[in-house]
């Protein structure tokens, strides 16, 4: 397939305004996708093993528009834009995953946009620097997630209901659940701000509960500050048998 590179901890991949006409899937290890505003640094995300970044120089040659930062020892594959094009061109299911990057990518800055407009502070989004821990806490919710706990490293993460949809499906990570559901095929993002932690509602049909706080749904309210510590998470519902705890450290 293509190349694979490898990235010192602190070398830069990708240059902001630089040329380039590559994407990047990371193997292993993580980055830091950030911008400049002004003379401050605005850090945009921190992608881990199976993401993909520097898509859009596939298929427009505008300048790089973030810095990508190995944050450790990294390695990468290459993705050219030839070979995209010749992906397209032979096999356009192969592009899927990239097509489905620049989806959620999209759709998550029209989330944002909802649940902060009409503030009166500068929002920045910031990196998680320790992972998040969500749990569950019912027999649903743990058949539902497949396991008995999980580490959030990335940022933003989104949670949603498990579909039969493989083209379009953007969660972080896919929930089972059956008829009536609970669970909205996107129903909640968790994201940092200003240094500070949201779960945001994405316009879920059930909203969304944290220790006892509704959001989304019918409610107009579409986020929630997290402070640090143990937090309920339902999903559909304070009623739902949904139920997680989310530990922010």
């Amino acid at each position: 397939m293509s190349d694979v590179a490898g990235f010192e901890r602190g070398q830069t991949i990708i240059q902001e305004g630089t040329a380039g006409s590559f994407a990047y899937l990371i193997v292993s290890g993580s980055v830091e996708v950030s911008k400049n505003v002004g003379d401050e640094k605005l850090v945009l995300s921190r992608l881990v093993k199976g993401s993909i970044f520097g898509e859009m120089s596939l298929v427009d040659e505008k300048p790089r528009s973030a810095t990508v930062v190995a944050l450790e020892d990294t390695q990468v594959r290459v993705i050219t834009r030839e070979h995209f094009e010749s992906m397209l061109e032979r096999n356009p299911r192969a592009a899927l995953p990239l097509l489905k990057q620049v989806f959620q990518r999209v759709r998550y800055l029209n989330q944002m946009v909802s649940a902060f407009c009409g503030q009166d502070s500068t929002r920045t989004l910031d990196q998680a620097v320790r992972p998040l821990r969500l749990t569950p806490l019912t027999d649903q919710a743990e058949r539902a997630m497949q396991g008995n706990q999980l580490d959030i490293t990335k940022m933003p993460f989104q949670i949603g209901r498990s579909t039969n949809d493989s083209v379009f499906g953007s969660n972080d990570l896919d929930l089972q659940d059956i008829e009536p559901y609970r669970i909205s095929r996107c129903q909640c993002l968790i994201t940092i701000v200003d240094n500070t932690y949201y779960l945001v509602d994405t316009v879920s049909s059930g909203g969304t509960s944290i220790d006892g706080t509704k959001i989304g749904g019918r409610e107009a309210e579409r986020r929630l500050a997290l402070g640090k510590g143990k937090h309920r998470l339902v999903l559909g519902g304070e009623e739902s048998p949904f139920v997680f705890e989310l530990e922010i450290p």
